[in-house]
């Protein structure tokens, strides 16, 4: 799809002789197309839910609820922590804490022997720490969250005495929504002119039915590049048809 993409995109540049964009600014524009419309998943997925709720979507067939999240689901995956001892003097220290995968855009829950750590506020973290009536257990463990860094308790989690308790035999999962990769358009140059190489491309993660939907948000960044407002109209024109299509 990367290369039919890229494909349709110039040949509506080039249909009236509007400019040409180079194989970097279609990796510059594909990329940001992806993100852009991966984002735009999550705000019409909940719309739907919210008109579903109050039945005004359809089911079965005409059922956009599953069929974003059907789009969402291609990039749930989970992962296995990793653990930072910060004082390795002093295993399972309070500064001890566990990495969240780099690739993360939507943390879905943290599970440790298939229980679900509860996730907290920062506020809350050590007030319930300390209660002798809400401390946490290995049965019912809590964590924080400080930009990409886990703080679990119970200590006993990170290690019994000298014994890791965070082993590949009792690992903490992270599952989660991870970014979509960059496309790249790889190419050779033949003659001075790039041509598409499939071996050093990645394609699209997006599903072929957002094929039209990537097509005009290039085609409008492309616009926007080379200063013609006349496909940034008319690709604002075909995005509030595609729009209208995906919500009818």
């Amino acid at each position: 799809m990367i290369n039919s993409v890229r494909n349709t995109v110039l040949f509506l540049l080039n249909k009236d002789n509007r400019g040409y964009i180079t194989p970097l600014e279609y990796n510059y524009f594909a990329k940001q197309a992806q993100l852009e419309i991966f984002e735009q998943y999550f705000s019409d997925y909940s719309k739907s839910v919210n008109l579903q709720n109050i039945r005004r979507k359809a089911i079965g067939h005409g059922d956009s609820v599953s069929q974003i999240q059907n789009k969402i689901d291609i990039f749930t995956t989970s992962s296995t922590l990793n653990y930072t001892d910060v004082s390795p003097t002093s295993v399972g220290g309070l500064d001890d804490y566990f990495i969240l995968p780099t690739n993360l855009y939507k943390l879905v829950n943290i599970t440790y022997k298939s229980k679900i750590i509860q996730g907290v506020p920062t506020s809350k973290f050590d007030m319930l720490v300390n209660s002798n009536l809400t401390a946490p257990s290995v049965t019912y463990p809590i964590y924080k969250r400080n930009g990409s860094n886990i703080f679990i308790r119970p200590l006993s989690i990170y290690y019994t005495g000298a014994t890791p308790q965070h082993s590949s035999e009792f690992p903490v999962i992270c599952n989660y929504i991870r970014k979509p990769l960059d496309p790249i358009w790889g190419y050779t140059t033949i003659i001075n002119d790039p041509v598409y190489n499939s071996d050093s491309s990645t394609n699209f993660e997006l599903p072929s039915s957002d094929e039209a939907a990537l097509v005009i948000r290039i085609c409008k960044l492309a616009g926007l590049s080379i200063r013609e407002n006349d496909v940034v109209q008319a690709t604002n024109a075909m995005e509030g048809v595609e729009y209208q299509k995906q919500n009818s």
